[in-house]
């Protein structure tokens, strides 16, 4: 994907409506695109939705911002809560802790593995939810031996749910 920005703003005033209508005709006028501009894109936002509203251009949707919301939306009805719900809590374990992250790098070293942190989920951030997934299952046998060592109460996804884990990765690949 590519993106051109025109500006970047930061704000300190809430994000209403208004105040975000003022900042898109501040950018049209820098710009002198007044009169040029028919539609402004958008993610859809509720603030942003209104905020085109009070202009007089169209509002589009951001096609990115709808492809990661559909993809979102998607894991409610899925057969990969539980496994992800599992994945998180792992990657947690190992994330807020440093010497549990200590010992994953231990483990990644003496299996001759590459030593990286495993990656959070983030629900905001695009395509964190496969990047955890493609962290978590290169790192499995690193992840387990780290576990053994250690006294936790997790509960380790299943054979079943580390398949499952794995074709996620195989969906959300084309999603990138």
């Amino acid at each position: 994907m590519k993106s051109f920005a025109l500006t970047i703003l930061k704000t300190e005033e809430r994000h209403f409506a208004e105040a975000c209508k003022e900042q898109f005709l501040s950018v049209a006028r820098k710009w002198d695109i007044e009169g040029k501009t028919t539609t402004i894109g958008t993610d859809s936002a509720r603030n942003m939705v209104a905020a085109i509203r009070l202009t007089r251009y169209k509002h589009m949707n951001c096609v990115a911002h709808m492809l990661q919301r559909s993809v979102t939306v998607s894991f409610a009805d899925s057969g990969f809560v539980n496994a992800l719900v599992k994945a998180c809590k792992v990657v947690g374990h190992f994330k807020h802790s440093p010497t549990n992250a200590a010992e994953l790098q231990a483990q990644q070293v003496s299996l001759g593995k590459k030593q990286e942190p495993l990656i959070q989920d983030v629900p905001t951030r695009w395509n964190s939810t496969l990047e955890m997934v493609k962290r978590l299952s290169s790192n499995k046998e690193a992840v387990i031996a780290a576990l053994d060592n250690q006294e936790h109460k997790l509960v380790l996804p299943t054979a079943a749910e580390w398949d499952k884990l794995q074709r996620l990765e195989t969906l959300l690949e084309p999603c990138r």
